[in-house]
C-alpha cells in the first residue's frame, strides 16, 4: 500500500499530513516554487521516496495547479478529488472541527481508504497545447462576464458618467477580440485539434465557442460519454425517499466551466437540432418541466459531442437508423 500525502492547498500556503507506518506527520509550507522543494526536503527527512506516495488534493481551482504539476514532474502519484467529495466524507466521520490541518488530515484518511479499494484516480497534466487552450477559454470566459457586468452598470449609473463604462466596454472589446484570435490561431496550428473542431461545428446548435470549450474541458483520457457526462455534473440526481418524490435534476458535481457551455446550446437545439428537439418533445410529453428538459439535452449533446470526436464521423441526425439497418 501506498504512503498517502493529504494537501490542504490554499492561495498563500498548503498544510500537509502524511500517514507512514502508523504515523500522522504534519507539516506547513508557502505555496510557492521554494515551498514545493522544502516539502520533498521534508519527505526525504522522513524517508519517503517518490514512489513510495500518493498525494492528493481538492481540486480548488488555480491555487493547486502549481504544486500538482511540480509532484508530477518529481514523479509522485497525484490525484485531485472533487472538493465535495472531501465535504460529504468529513460529515461521515462527524468531523466537527475544520481547520486547515484538520482537512489535511480528512484528504488523507479520504485518499488512503479510496486508494486501497482501488477508487482513487491517478492524475496526469493536459499537454501544453491543452493547457494553453483551457487557460484562453477561461479568460475568454471571465472577460466576457465582466463586459457583461459593465454593461448592466452602465445602465444604472448617471449619464454624464456613461463615458467612463464605454471607455471600458471598448477595452474589453479589444480584449476578447485579441482573446480570440490566439484561441483560433492556437486550434488552426493543431491538425488534430481542428478536426475536432469541425466535428463538434458539425452537430447543429455547437457554435466555435461550445466547441472550444468542450475542446479544452473534456479530459483527453476521458473514458466513454458516460463518465464525459459525469465529469460535467450533467447527470440526473433523484431525490426520492419514503413519501417524498422529488424532481429529478442535475447532480451539478463537476466541471462547472463545461456545464454552463453546454447550457445555451442545449436551449436553442431544442429546435434547431432533430436529436435534442425529440429527446425535448418526449419529456415534454411525459409531463417534465423545462429546466428538466433542458438539462437532459445537456446531457445528450455531450454525449453527441464525445460521439462525433470518438469516431471521427460528423454528426448524422440519422445515424441510429443506418446503424440498424
Amino acid at each position: 500500500m501506498k504512503i498517502i500525502l493529504g494537501i490542504d492547498i490554499a492561495k498563500d500556503k498548503f498544510d500537509c499530513c502524511l500517514l507512514a507506518a502508523g504515523q500522522k506527520l504534519h507539516q506547513e509550507f508557502a505555496n510557492t516554487p521554494r515551498g514545493f522543494k522544502q516539502l520533498l526536503r521534508w519527505l526525504a527527512k522522513a524517508q519517503v521516496l517518490p514512489a513510495q506516495l500518493w498525494a492528493c488534493m481538492e481540486a480548488t481551482g488555480i491555487y493547486g495547479e502549481a504544486l500538482l504539476r511540480f509532484l508530477f514532474d518529481a514523479r509522485l502519484t497525484v490525484s485531485k478529488v472533487n472538493p465535495a467529495q472531501i465535504k460529504h466524507y468529513a460529515r461521515s466521520l462527524l468531523a466537527r472541527n475544520k481547520t486547515d490541518r484538520q482537512d489535511a488530515l480528512i484528504i488523507a484518511e479520504f485518499a488512503r481508504e479510496r486508494s486501497a479499494s482501488g477508487q482513487l484516480r491517478a492524475w496526469a497534466p493536459p499537454s501544453p497545447l491543452m493547457a494553453r487552450l483551457r487557460q484562453l477559454t477561461r479568460l475568454l470566459a471571465a472577460r466576457k462576464n465582466q463586459r457583461a457586468r459593465e454593461k448592466r452598470r452602465a445602465k444604472m449609473i448617471d449619464r454624464e458618467l456613461r463615458a467612463h463604462t464605454r471607455t471600458m466596454l471598448r477595452a474589453f472589446d479589444k480584449e476578447i477580440d485579441d482573446i480570440q484570435g490566439e484561441i483560433d490561431a492556437l486550434i488552426t496550428s493543431s491538425p488534430e485539434l481542428k478536426k475536432r473542431h469541425n466535428l463538434l461545428r458539425s452537430i447543429p446548435c455547437v457554435g466555435p465557442v461550445t466547441a472550444q470549450t468542450v475542446l479544452a474541458e473534456l479530459p483527453e483520457d476521458i473514458a466513454n460519454a458516460r463518465a464525459a457526462a459525469a465529469y460535467a455534473g450533467v447527470t440526473p440526481q433523484r431525490e426520492d425517499s419514503g413519501q417524498k418524490k422529488g424532481r429529478a435534476r442535475l447532480s451539478k458535481t463537476g466541471n462547472a466551466h463545461l456545464r454552463q457551455a453546454l447550457y445555451m446550446p442545449a436551449v436553442s437545439g431544442r429546435k434547431s437540432n432533430p436529436r435534442l428537439k425529440a429527446c425535448a418533445q418526449r419529456l415534454t410529453d411525459k409531463g417534465k418541466v423545462a429546466k428538466q428538459t433542458i438539462g437532459a439535452c445537456m446531457h445528450l449533446l455531450l454525449r453527441l459531442c464525445v460521439g462525433v470526436m470518438a469516431s471521427g464521423e460528423a454528426f448524422d441526425a440519422n445515424w441510429g437508423h443506418r446503424a440498424a439497418n
